[in-house]
């Protein structure tokens, strides 16, 4: 009997030691409050270090019936405790079919069922000492040119990144397609859903992550590819100004030629995709969607890339809808109408390569060396430039021709390997790395501070050819520590490095600096990017060496004056006679109607003013 007291005192109290901690570890796993309801989650390791994760917690309403196409809603609360122990549903997206058996392609196919109902995000809290107390918080926004992706890709396991670093890392799901982003321009399908999901998950983040122990006041956001181009736009909204502290994007910025639309132009690829699904397209916009709600959701999956083509060429993305973004991406960097906060931001050293084996499997393919000869080279870059979006025609032959020698190799200029090498560099420096280097500049001319990188390492268990070198996302494996998992095979080195790279972007989400975590000194590794020397951390192994100081100055600078200054001036000065005076014509009627208006009213205002004054001192 004495026993049985004694037994039941120790469970009183330890049960009330357990109701004190404001996340009670059970034999269930961890279980939050929000401001939603109760979450239970479970525990994991990170080699020997726990962390507690919490799968799928629901941030909107399911999308479906009346809701798909819309801006996304507030969740009810619910009873009970929700099980946040399993991945959730990956949104409505396909498959890859063109390398389906190879794992270098198959590693971003999403790994859970999909679904319309995806609107969950991910929670990763290291379990250290004190366990929740006001940590720096990092929200990942996975890019796939806003046609497929997931974050629940093992790749995005943000374990090893919340272990090595004590921080918080949170992911969220957001549609994607013609799902996420149609555009119709009526409330019931304006535009920028999927941007608006990620929106809403950054202020569930607001909301909720102090239960989690995170700050709200110490919150970076940050993506890659279409998710950097995300992170990018949220910079550039003042619905989203106030909802992070500072950013990261990995090869991408907002204003990348492939990224954003007129309203017109997402209008016309949205009902020309309603045309391809039976909808009628004589009736009104609201009756087109209401159309489009009956579709299956598999169907919009399949056909979303029947409105366009080309090389790194999405059907459907953000939009410049009057809501979200009142301008264009452009006009707002112009304008300096943008987050005023620190920046880190870079690409990769090949990031057109994987794009080429996709758009062009006949000449680029994983099987040979893919060598190209100078007279296929000719052919390949008008096809890959058949325009330019800048300037509202297509190229004409002085810009080919100007594309083509740019991008020769003049000191070997029939070299196949070169020639192959070169139309791969052409491709990355358009789409990407020289709106990464613009957005650097726009940002450091206004004072903010920026840290820019290149990738330039080739993973020692990389399952692409030699030929692509370091590929679009191939930093994405060493910034979530993918090489710390021992069963992937990397190397030691390897291993050191992503702890290198983990260690930088989360000094930056804490301090802004990469260089050092709060209370510590400088590192003095990672110079500032200045507007006049624009100094870039080269990202490799010899990062490793022993007082190695890579720093590089202006990457890929030539090429990309060419891309923003020469070739614009040339396709200006070239255009021929109908083109210009079309051009003209649209000046003179905007003079006409704008200007004229404007100083005629200035007059009258002014004659009415005089002849008051006339009045006054009595004149005739």
């Amino acid at each position: 009997m004495e026993m049985d007291w004694l037994l039941t005192v120790v469970l009183v109290h330890l049960l009330a030691v357990l109701q004190e901690l404001p996340a009670a570890v059970q034999a269930y796993g961890p279980i939050i409050d929000t401001d939603k309801g109760r979450v239970q989650g479970k525990t994991v390791f990170a080699n020997d270090k726990k962390v507690d994760v919490f799968w799928g917690i629901p941030f909107a309403k399911p999308p479906l019936g009346d809701l798909r196409f819309k801006h996304p809603e507030q969740i009810d609360r619910w009873e009970g405790v929700f099980n946040a122990t399993q991945p959730p549903a990956s949104c409505m997206q396909g498959m890859d079919l063109v390398y389906s058996n190879f794992s270098g392609a198959t590693l971003w196919n999403p790994n859970t069922k999909i679904s319309e109902d995806c609107l969950y995000l991910n929670v990763w809290v290291p379990r250290t000492n004190p366990p929740y107390h006001h940590k720096a918080v990092l929200v990942w926004i996975y890019g796939g040119g806003f046609y497929s992706g997931t974050s629940t890709l093992a790749i995005y396991d943000g374990r090893y990144l919340a272990a090595e670093n004590d921080i918080i890392v949170v992911s969220c799901n957001y549609r994607v397609g013609s799902l996420g982003f149609l555009n119709l321009n009526t409330p019931e399908a304006r535009g920028n859903a999927g941007l608006m999901d990620q929106r809403l998950a950054l202020e569930w983040v607001q909301r909720n992550i102090g239960y989690f122990g995170g700050s709200v006041h110490n919150v970076t956001i940050f993506g890659e590819s279409a998710g950097a181009v995300s992170v990018g736009l949220h910079l550039l909204s003042s619905l989203s100004r106030g909802l992070f502290s500072r950013a990261i994007l990995q090869s991408g910025a907002p204003q990348i030629n492939w990224a954003s639309y007129s309203a017109d132009e997402g209008r016309q690829r949205s009902r020309r995709l309603a045309g391809v699904l039976d909808c009628n397209l004589d009736q009104s916009d609201t009756d087109i969607v209401e159309c489009l709600r009956q579709v299956g959701p598999e169907l919009f999956v399949v056909n979303d890339y029947s409105v366009v083509q080309g090389i790194v060429q999405f059907p459907f993305v953000p939009v410049v809808d009057g809501f979200f973004l009142t301008e264009t991406p452009d006009e707002y960097l112009r304008s300096g109408r943008f987050k005023k906060t620190p920046l880190l931001l870079g690409s990769n050293a090949q990031e057109g390569t994987w794009f080429l084996v996709y758009e062009n499997a006949d000449n680029f393919n994983l099987h040979t060396e893919s060598l190209i000869s100078a007279e296929n080279m000719e052919l390949l870059m008008e096809n890959l430039f058949f325009y330019h979006p800048r300037h509202p025609e297509r190229l004409n032959k002085f810009g080919k021709e100007a594309i083509i020698f740019q991008y020769t190799d003049w000191e070997k200029p029939k070299d196949q390997a070169s020639c192959r090498d070169h139309i791969a560099l052409a491709v990355g420096d358009y789409h990407f790395v020289c709106e990464v280097n613009e957005l650097s500049d726009r940002y450091a001319e206004s004072g903010q501070r920026v840290y820019q990188y290149w990738f330039d390492h080739r993973s020692s268990i990389s399952p692409w050819p030699e030929w692509m070198g370091t590929l679009h996302g191939d930093e994405i494996h060493y910034v979530f520590g993918m090489p710390l998992d021992a069963d992937r095979g990397y190397s030691e080195k390897e291993k050191q490095l992503s702890k290198r790279i983990m260690r930088f972007w989360s000094n930056f989400a804490k301090t802004g600096d990469p260089n050092r975590g709060p209370g510590e000194l400088s590192m003095q590794e990672w110079p500032e990017y200045r507007p006049f020397e624009r100094q870039y951390l080269n990202i490799s192994l010899d990062l490793l060496k022993h007082g190695w100081r890579p720093h590089h100055r202006a990457a890929r600078a030539r090429q990309c004056a060419f891309w923003h200054h020469y070739l614009p001036n040339l396709l200006a000065g070239t255009s021929d006679m109908s083109t210009m005076e079309k051009e003209w014509k649209q000046e003179f009627h905007e003079w006409k109607t704008r200007y004229i208006v404007d100083w005629k009213n200035q007059f009258d205002n002014f004659l009415n003013n005089y002849e008051k004054r006339l009045k006054t001192c009595g004149m005739p």
